[in-house]
């Protein structure tokens, strides 16, 4: 939110005050909040411009330097003390210099949507991407990112660590590798050495090895072993590890053993005959070690990892190998596959959960945002806010929040505030709000508390986002469900009208077969124009002429009837028709034409259909005649279709349908006003 003011001094303590409040809203989410200046990119997007260039994805595609340059250009103001901690900074200034200390190559492209963005004149953008902290840490986010100002001087960027969630999908997709080796291969030595590559690799270890323990038919133990990183030749001339104080823990199923340097290790070094690493082994410095053991506590052996460098296994990679670890006991005691499997799907499910609270965190960010104290005055209300209620700022700041909602439901924020001060938050409650015009409005609310520095609640933050369409679509249901059903039976109705005639006027079951395929196709071609166009459909047609609309539609009903006549007949003027009212129109023209192909002049085959289109100056007249057909009846009834017709044509174009009960035949005059049928150009 900004507010304008003249004196500058009150300006930049309003701006401050916004900026404070902005933070106190999302400080409780652990999001990373980024102030920037754009204006250097703005202005050299105008030079961009000034120099003729139109396409500005492919011009910075093809000279990257000026897309070093925008990066170059981009001026951070400030950041919020959550981001001095994610980018692993040591005080806020080291954040105030560049982007481009936090850029990695695949950032580039991401920003080139922002230049993209501003270029196009929007306003908001969001995505993920990936970042690195000022010590080269590899961080996946999201962001999503504001630009205000004439000059886009301002812009504000949320930014969400997604990085522990993309972890855990790689180690799962790990994992997923193992277990599917596991479950289509019955070779255990095979098995073995798919658990020692991919755990290697998951680790980023230099070398790997299986070592796993084995009963022969006669009952005898023995040990063998799988390498990863290295030639069996490295360990040919050493024998097989023994239970030292070092290895005794992983064969002895004690737990894990994880050393950023195992030659300080006070466990190194005690053994003899080398008293530790014998000469000419592989380098080891960090260390990893998990035991494998069956459900049953019988331990079957351990993977171990090295690398020549400190401090390369992390927690992560710990827990990794674990889960590992547990795989490699499957394939050598079947019995605890299923408790493995069930492991693995509540890992999977706990991902899933983060991800989508993580996606809740983000898209809350999109709706409507205001903050208060705890009398609930208004301090701050930002631009969803001025949609979703229709208040501006100036005319909620400063007020109760009470503005917002009915008489009947004063209650609930006397008790949604009594929560804040106790320190609750309230999730997803469903109620109504009141709009600026007095309409009434479904919501979904969050409300949390905003503390100060010192953690006492001062106020609340509220969120909330419109459910209209939700519950609109809850009660339309059983009408959408209505159309579909009636839609079905006429298509198939009109279907049977089609080979009924088609026989009536062939000659051989080939001529009534090509007649069949040619009217039912027509049918098909009709039935189309009353459905939506799909959204993105890429039609650079923005209109139809109204002449071929109607032939178009009526066309599965043409040709010649019993008496020698054309069935069908249009004539009259021909004007154009938008893409808006396209659907609209041909839907209510169907619904004539099948109605007459059910019930009317069509469903002979002596009757015919004349179609006259007449310009009335502000409106066009259709009216529809058909002669020729069964006997007419007039009825007061309204089937759906008809109820369907008149509510498009009452409902979307301002028309009217009327119709005249001749004992020769139907009449109908569809009037509709000009205005709301051509496009505009």
């Amino acid at each position: 939110m900004l507010v304008e003011i003249s004196d500058p001094k009150a300006s930049e303590q309003a701006f401050r005050d916004s900026e404070r409040r902005f933070r106190d809203i999302f400080e409780y989410a652990g999001v990373a909040v980024w102030e920037q200046d754009f204006s250097g990119v703005s202005e050299l997007l105008k030079t961009f411009r000034s120099d003729g260039i139109e396409d500005l994805r492919a011009y910075l595609e093809a000279h990257p330097d000026r897309l070093d340059e925008a990066i170059a250009r981009v001026r951070i103001i400030d950041v919020n003390p959550f981001t001095v901690e994610l980018f692993e900074a040591a005080e806020k200034g080291e954040l105030l210099r560049s982007l481009a200390n936090v850029f990695l190559p695949e950032t580039a492209p991401i920003f080139m949507e922002e230049l993209i963005t501003i270029w196009e004149g929007r306003r908001r953008f969001g995505s993920d991407t990936v970042l690195r902290t000022l010590r080269g840490r590899r961080l996946d986010v999201v962001f999503t990112i504001t630009f205000e100002g004439a000059h886009h001087e301002r812009a504000y960027v949320s930014i969400l660590d997604i990085s522990q969630r993309k972890a855990a999908e790689r180690r799962l997709e790990a994992v997923d590798r193992i277990a599917k080796a596991i479950a289509s291969n019955l070779d255990l030595d095979r098995i073995v050495q798919t658990v020692t590559d991919a755990a290697t690799e998951l680790t980023g270890a230099k070398f790997g090895a299986f070592f796993y323990n084995l009963i022969d038919p006669q009952g005898e133990h023995y040990t063998l072993y799988a390498l990863s990183g290295a030639p069996r030749a490295a360990f040919d001339k050493f024998q097989l590890p023994r239970n030292t104080a070092v290895f005794e823990p992983t064969f002895r199923g004690l737990g894990v053993v994880r050393s950023d340097d195992i030659r300080v290790d006070p466990r190194y070094g005690q053994s003899a005959p080398h008293f530790g690493m014998p000469k000419g082994h592989l380098p080891v410095v960090s260390y990893l070690a998990v035991p494998v053991v069956s459900r049953s506590g019988e331990v079957h052996g351990g993977l171990f990892f090295g690398h020549d460098l400190p401090g390369i296994f992390a927690a992560d990679a710990e827990n990794a190998v674990t889960s590992i670890a547990a795989h490699a006991a499957i394939a050598i005691d079947n019995a605890h596959l299923l408790k493995a499997a069930e492991r693995e799907v509540a890992v999977r499910r706990q991902a899933e959960h983060a991800a989508h609270q993580l996606a809740a965190i983000v898209e809350s960010s999109e709706d409507a945002i205001l903050s208060m104290d705890l009398d609930g005055i208004i301090s701050s209300w930002n631009a969803g806010a001025e949609r979703l209620y229709g208040y501006t700022a100036e005319e909620t700041i400063g007020r109760s929040v009470t503005l917002l909602i009915p008489d009947d439901r004063q209650g609930e924020e006397l008790d949604f505030l009594a929560q804040v001060r106790s320190g609750h938050r309230v999730d997803h409650f469903e109620t109504l709000r009141q709009r600026k015009d007095g309409g009434l409005m479904p919501i979904s609310l969050r409300i949390s508390p905003i503390r100060d520095n010192a953690g006492v609640v001062i106020g609340a933050s509220k969120i909330a986002r419109d459910i209209s369409e939700r519950k609109q679509a809850e009660q339309q249901k059983d009408l959408l469900i209505q159309e579909m059903a009636h839609r079905v039976k006429n298509l198939f109705m009109v279907s049977s009208s089609v080979v009924s005639l088609s026989a009536k006027s062939a000659t051989s079951t080939d001529e009534l077969a090509s007649a069949v395929v040619a009217r039912l196709g027509s049918l098909a071609r009709a039935h189309v124009l009353t459905l939506p166009a799909p959204l993105g459909d890429g039609s650079s047609e923005g209109r139809a002429n109204l002449q071929p609309l109607l032939a178009t539609i009526l066309s599965p009903y043409d040709g010649e009837n019993g008496r020698g006549l054309r069935r069908v007949t249009t004539r009259g003027c021909d004007l154009g028709v938008s893409r808006a009212a396209i659907t609209g129109f041909s839907l209510v023209v169907h619904e004539f034409a099948t109605n007459a192909a059910k019930y009317g002049a069509l469903s002979t085959d002596t009757g015919y259909l004349d179609l006259d289109c007449i310009d009335r100056g502000a409106s066009l007249e259709l009216i529809w005649t058909e002669r020729g057909g069964p006997p007419v009846v007039e009825t007061t009834a309204e089937g759906f279709g008809t109820k369907l017709a008149k509510l498009t044509i009452e409902k979307q174009f301002g028309g009217e349908i009327l119709r005249e009960w001749h004992p020769d035949g139907l009449v109908i005059h569809l009037v509709v006003p000009k205005d709301r049928l051509e496009p505009h150009d």
